[in-house]
C-alpha cells in the first residue's frame, strides 16, 4: 500500500495536521450521513501514523463538534447547523401539541417502572409510572430526545388503543394524551442549560459534552391534574426558541 503524506503544517504535530486534513475533507463534503470517515487502522496505514496519533486527531474533531463516533459502526460528520434545524415559536398548548414541521419516532415502547419521585409529581397514589422515549426529527436529522412519563392507566390506554405509532410520523404523544384524558389546559415549563450526556449523543447525532437545552414540561388538565411530564434534550446546534414578548397592557397598532 502506498503511504501518503500529510499536508505541510510547519511545526504542527502530526495529530493536528491529520485533524486539519480530515476537517477540510468534511467541509468539502467528502463524507456524508451514510459515509463514515476512514477507520483508525486505515488512517494509520495511509499516513504511516501511530494509533495514538490517529486517536488524538479524532478527539480534536469530536471536541470541535465536527464528527461523532458510533461504537461498532464508525465516525461520521456531525450535522451541519443549516440542516435539521428547528425553530420553535411557542405560546400556546396547541403549538406544543402540534409541533409543526417535525416528525416523531418512538424509540422505546411504553413500559411500567417504579419511580416514586415522578409518581409523586404526577400525583399518583402508587409508585408506578408509564415511560416511553421519543426522538424528534427535522429535515431527516434528529434534534431532540424526549422522555415521557405518564400515569399507568394512560400509558396502558395508549397501547390498547393503538396510539403508539411506528416509524417517523407527524404529531405528538401529548396530543393523544390530551384527547383521551384531557384536554390539556396548561403546561409548566423549566429550561436548563446542560451538556449532552454520553448516553444521548449517538441518538442525537452530536457529540457528548456539547451544549444542550433540557426542557421539562408538566402538562395539566383544566382541573390542574398532571397528565404528562416530558423531559426533552435538544442538540443546541439544531434548535432555536423564539418568543415574542410585549409590555403588559400594550396592543399592536395596525
Amino acid at each position: 500500500m502506498t503511504v501518503s503524506e500529510l499536508p505541510d503544517g510547519a511545526d504542527l504535530p502530526n495529530y493536528r495536521r491529520l485533524a486539519l486534513l480530515l476537517a477540510e475533507e468534511i467541509q468539502a463534503g467528502k463524507y456524508g450521513p451514510n459515509t463514515p470517515l476512514p477507520t483508525d487502522t486505515q488512517l494509520m496505514l495511509t499516513y504511516d501514523l501511530g494509533r495514538q496519533t490517529v486517536r488524538r486527531a479524532f478527539q480534536e474533531l469530536v471536541a470541535d463538534g465536527l464528527v461523532y463516533r458510533v461504537r461498532g459502526k464508525g465516525t461520521y460528520p456531525a450535522t451541519r447547523p443549516t440542516k435539521g434545524r428547528a425553530v420553535r415559536s411557542t405560546g400556546s398548548v396547541e403549538a406544543l401539541e402540534q409541533w409543526e414541521g417535525t416528525e416523531m419516532e418512538v424509540i422505546s415502547p411504553v413500559a411500567l417502572q417504579r419511580n416514586t419521585e415522578v409518581a409523586e409529581r404526577l400525583e399518583l397514589s402508587g409508585p408506578v409510572v408509564a415511560r416511553l422515549t421519543v426522538r424528534r426529527w427535522v429535515e431527516g436529522e434528529p434534534f431532540a430526545l424526549t422522555e415521557i412519563f405518564l400515569p399507568p392507566e394512560i400509558g396502558n390506554r395508549l397501547v390498547s388503543e393503538d396510539k403508539i405509532p411506528e416509524g417517523r410520523v407527524v404529531g405528538t404523544i401529548v396530543a393523544s394524551v390530551g384527547a383521551m384524558a384531557g384536554p390539556v389546559a396548561s403546561a409548566d415549563e423549566t429550561v436548563t442549560a446542560i451538556a449532552v450526556p454520553d448516553a444521548l449523543a449517538e441518538s442525537l447525532h452530536t457529540t457528548a459534552g456539547r451544549p444542550a437545552l433540557r426542557v421539562e414540561r408538566v402538562f395539566r388538565n383544566s382541573a390542574g391534574t398532571p397528565l404528562e411530564i416530558s423531559v426533552t434534550v435538544h442538540a443546541s446546534e439544531r434548535y432555536e426558541h423564539r418568543l415574542s414578548i410585549h409590555r403588559a397592557g400594550s396592543h399592536r397598532i395596525g
